[in-house]
This record gives structure tokens, sequence and C-alpha cells, in this order.
């Protein structure tokens, strides 16, 4: 890692630490907000207008509820018109929203609670509380929410502007010119630096006038990360053995389509085949390849997300371990049991006495 990068994340980890972020407020008291718009003017006058749940300012815009794509009066180009020129996040609630193919800026879409799936060019994301989402600017995709509980979906959408802001005062040793950036479409699994910073937002959005200022710089700082971010992939990606750094790229890119489809649909049945076919490789290649990099096959890499899944909800339901069985993908309670010992020193109904034991004595 050069000087340069880590004194950003000297940076980041010192604005992290001073910034005021809002851990302790209950989210209760958001179904109590009212809807409001606020103008800026010239020379810092403003005024509130309540209007349909939604926070604008010059260079922002909050919005609290899904919009209806459906409604008589919605005028798509003008929504969209909104995410050009606008950094816009998006947090909203609900058991059941669907959306067709749309187009989307440069997003990071993120989960509170539940799960939001996602489908762009035949690959499929599972979004949750752990892991976010980052779609480029221009890519179209759809989305759903399908729950029986309310699922809570918080998005950071970046104008085109600002990213080219943010490009052009990067200092980075061997950045890209800011109109051929592209990020790394792909699942990220929330660390210490990105994770409080989405929090700060969070509750930076949730105010019932929240500061525009704070939003704005904890922007910049969250877009620094995310740059810093794809410097340092930099050493994922050249792990794969290709001649060209663009061949290397390219390849990294379809073996975590294929990861990220066995993470998002692992319970589903999932074929060498259909994998190879989410990667856009030949299936002898892509079994090689996914083996080399992963250092399992694609067989053992859903076994092993399965069985993790199952852990979980062991440790988080009282489903019986039939029916975790098959949530988790497995057709077979008696060969799930075996995998599951095998795996873990443990059967399943043994480890969920364990679990339960060991928080009996915590708590």
């Amino acid at each position: 890692m050069t000087k340069t990068q880590n004194d950003m994340i000297a940076h980041l980890r010192s604005w992290i630490n001073h910034c005021p972020i809002y851990y302790l407020r209950s989210p209760a008291f958001l179904k109590d907000l009212q809807p409001l718009i606020t103008f800026f003017e010239p020379g810092g006058s403003f005024c509130l207008i309540y209007v349909q749940n939604t926070l604008m300012q010059d260079d922002l815009t909050i919005m609290r509820s899904f919009p209806n794509f459906h409604g008589s009066s919605f005028d798509l180009n003008q929504y969209n018109k909104t995410f050009e020129e606008k950094n816009v996040i998006i947090h909203a609630s609900s058991k059941h929203v669907e959306y067709g193919e749309h187009w989307g800026p440069l997003s990071m879409k993120c989960v509170i609670k539940g799960v939001e799936h996602y489908e762009c060019n035949g690959r499929f994301y599972n979004v949750d509380k752990d892991s976010y989402l980052i779609l480029n600017d221009g890519q179209y995709y759809s989305s759903y929410i399908y729950s029986d509980s309310t699922a809570e979906s918080f998005t950071i959408n970046f104008a085109a502007a600002f990213v080219q802001r943010s490009l052009r005062a990067a200092d980075f040793e061997e950045r890209q010119e800011p109109k051929s950036f592209e990020f790394i479409e792909k699942l990220y699994a929330h660390d210490g630096i990105a994770m409080p910073l989405l929090t700060s937002l969070y509750w930076q959005a949730a105010a019932e006038i929240p500061d525009t200022e704070l939003i704005n710089e904890t922007y910049h700082t969250l877009f620094s990360y995310l740059l810093l971010q794809q410097e340092q992939l930099k050493g994922e990606i050249r792990r794969i053995k290709a001649r060209k750094y663009s061949t290397q790229v390219e390849l990294y890119k379809r073996l975590n389509y294929a990861k990220d489809f066995i993470h998002s649909c692992y319970m589903d049945e999932i074929t060498l085949d259909k994998l190879a076919s989410v990667a856009c490789l030949n299936s002898v290649y892509f079994l090689r390849e996914f083996k080399k990099y992963f250092t399992v096959t694609p067989h053992q890499y859903v076994m092993k997300r399965r069985l993790e899944a199952a852990k979980k909800l062991l440790e988080t339901t009282t489903f019986s371990i039939a029916d975790i069985c098959y949530a988790v993908g497995y057709r077979d309670v008696t060969s799930f049991n075996k995998l599951f010992r095998k795996n873990f020193l443990l059967a399943p109904g043994a480890y969920r006495s364990s679990v339960e034991l060991s928080c009996k004595h915590n708590c």
C-alpha cells in the first residue's frame, strides 16, 4: 500500500472517530416524521414546504418512501433527471415492492433489515445487512422485495457531476481518467470503514431536518473510501494468472458474478452449467479458473454457503431441522445432518443446544 493510501486511511479513521454518528437514536420515530422539502436560497435563507415524503436540496434529495412507477402522475424522465443532477438517498421500507428493468446512477445498495433482490444482465444479487452491492452509472437492473416481514432498504446514489468532481480531486498514483473509471460490480462485505460511514448517513438522513453540509462531507469521505477500495482490489485481481491486466480484470469480474450468484441463490438448484452461464465462460474453463482462484470447486463453495446459512438459522430461529434443511437447498435431512456434523463437529440439533446453553451462561 502506498504512503498516499495509508494517509487516506488514517484520514478516514480520524473522520469516523470525530464525526457525530447517531448510534443511540431509535428508528421508531421515523414513522412519525412529517414529509418535507427544503429549498436553500442564496444568502443562506431557507423555507420548508411539506410535500410527498421527500427532502430536496440543491445537490441532495432524500426519499423516505419507494416511488410508484405505475402512478398516473409519475414522470420517469424527470425521476431519472433527479438522479443525474443530485446525490439521492433512498431510505424506505416495504414487504412487497417490485421494479422492472430501469436505469440507475452509480450506487451502493444496502439493507438495514431483511433482504432486497437485484437482477442485472442475468446476474442475481441478494443484499442483506452483511453486504452491499455497487452498480455503475448507466447500469440497467431490476429489483424487488418480497417478504413476510418488512425489509428496510437504504441506497446511496452518486450523481454523475459529483463523481466527476471527486475523481478529478482524487490523488491516486495510478488513477484512471474520470470518464473511463468503472467500479467492480459485486457484493462487498461491510468493514470497519464503510459501515460507520453508512451508519452516519443513515442517521443524518433520518433526522427531521437533516444537516446537509454534514451529509455532503460524509458523501465525499465515503466516495474517497470506495476509490481506495477499488485500488486495493488490484491485489486480488493480480492473483489471476493472465498476461494482460485487462484480462485479469475481466476474469475477476466473471468469477465474482458466479460467486455472488452462489451467495444469493444457494437455496436453489445450482449446476456447473448454470454458474458457467452466469460467468459467460465455458464450463470446463470456468471450473478450472474458479477452483484456481477460490481454492475450492463451485460445488464445494455451494455446500459451504448452504451450511453457513443453516448454521445461522440454527442460531437465530426456532425452525425445525427439516425446515432448515429444505430452506438452504437440501432435500434429504439425513444427508444434511451428516454434512453439518462433518463440517462443524456437531449434529444440527446438538449445535443449536450448545448455542442456547452458551446464551444462558452469557446472558
